[in-house]
């Protein structure tokens, strides 16, 4: 079994689109896997399509499958919606149909933890946070992921806490197209919507004291320690910027 769909084969300029493209079908795989959607991309040897594709190839499938999915998951499966240099119809039909091939050899009930931590690596996001750390939340508590981690660090808690709910509960600030896509991938494997849940920030914006996500009067915010990449220090901004919030950065 394997983690990932392989996306070394596409040229320089295909590489952004493959990789959104490779573990967006990841993740509608391992929803179909756990009921959660019809089988399309596992029902054995993808008979409904064979049957009714036409002249159609494998990418026009990709993009379908997206096309319906992002009817409720805007984020992640409408490139507009996520930004990013990202065309599913310039994909190789070659490239696709081994995707589809490959999927069953992907395991989709890899346990959710590792799951979510290889989406990331995927996607080219940091996956080494010392989690442990993090408080426990409680259940009246409002929490914001700061730009960085993808929604990683509320996926933790919410998978670790029973009364906690990730469209309750938190909100997932994102910086780049990779980060929304992993955050949108989280709220599905949680079973999330994601209209409120996710939101797009570039960094500087938040040094603007009116920005709104400063506004919210967070109870807490999580993000990635300055020492393995993260943005922001506690002492320099964020204890500024969101006061009276406790503030934890693994």
């Amino acid at each position: 079994m394997t983690t990932t769909l392989e996306v070394g084969s596409l040229s320089p300029g295909q590489r952004a689109s493959g990789t959104w493209a490779a573990s967006l079908l990841h993740a509608l795989a391992r929803d179909e896997a756990a009921g959660r959607r019809p089988q399309r991309l596992t029902e054995p040897r993808l008979a409904t399509w064979n049957r009714f594709r036409g002249r159609l190839c494998a990418t026009d499938l990709v993009s379908l499958l997206f096309e319906d999915a992002a009817v409720i998951h805007r984020v992640p499966f409408d490139a507009a919606a996520v930004g990013g240099p990202l065309r599913v119809d310039q994909l190789p039909a070659s490239v696709t149909a081994g995707w589809l091939e490959a999927i069953t050899s992907l395991d989709l009930h890899l346990a959710a933890a590792e799951y979510i931590a290889s989406q990331a690596t995927l996607l080219g996001l940091p996956t080494r946070m010392a989690r442990s750390e993090l408080h426990v939340v409680k259940p009246h508590q409002k929490v914001l992921e700061l730009p960085g981690t993808g929604g990683q660090l509320a996926h933790h808690l919410v998978s670790s806490q029973s009364d906690l709910s990730l469209t309750d509960n938190f909100v997932l600030a994102c910086g780049s197209w990779q980060e929304l896509t992993l955050a949108g991938i989280v709220a599905l494997d949680l079973g999330a919507a994601t209209t409120a849940l996710v939101t797009r920030v570039e960094v500087a914006e938040l040094r603007e004291p009116k920005h709104p996500l400063r506004q919210r009067g967070f109870d807490v915010v999580i993000g990635l320690h300055p020492d393995k990449g993260g943005l922001f220090r506690v002492e320099d901004q964020l204890a500024i910027w969101f006061s009276g919030a406790k503030i934890l950065l693994v």
